[in-house]
């Protein structure tokens, strides 16, 4: 018997990733801190927002993103090797086409950290 979807015409919504806990205290951590989701290893940055997450390093010539700026609003991050901007809600670059920043996203619930790839 077909689902749903095949008779509307409709694709059901991709599955949302599932939700990690990171090993960070919010109340106490220096940001950008370093953390894991799985075995990839991340950058959380704080923002006037909240929290986001990225791949420690720049996908160009993988320089570490440690002392990236934030800029935007807080809602981009510059590496500071070749000042190439990535959009921190969904990794696009701003002004270095063919790369992308790798991002995850972060929610604090009740002052513990959880990741997700976004």
């Amino acid at each position: 018997m077909p689902d749903a979807s095949t008779t509307t015409g409709e694709t059901a919504p991709a599955a949302e990733a599932p939700w990690h806990p990171l090993d960070v205290d919010p109340a106490t951590a220096e940001f950008p801190v370093r953390a894991r989701c799985d075995s990839e290893q991340i950058l959380v940055f704080k923002t006037k927002d909240g929290f986001r997450g990225t791949a420690r390093v720049c996908p160009h010539q993988f320089f570490p993103l440690a002392d990236a700026i934030l800029q935007g609003n807080e809602t981009m991050v510059r590496c500071r090797r070749h000042s190439y901007v990535f959009r921190l809600s969904d990794g696009r670059p701003v002004n270095c086409q063919g790369y992308r920043l790798k991002v995850y996203e972060i929610k604090n619930e009740n002052g513990a950290l959880f990741v997700r790839a976004v």
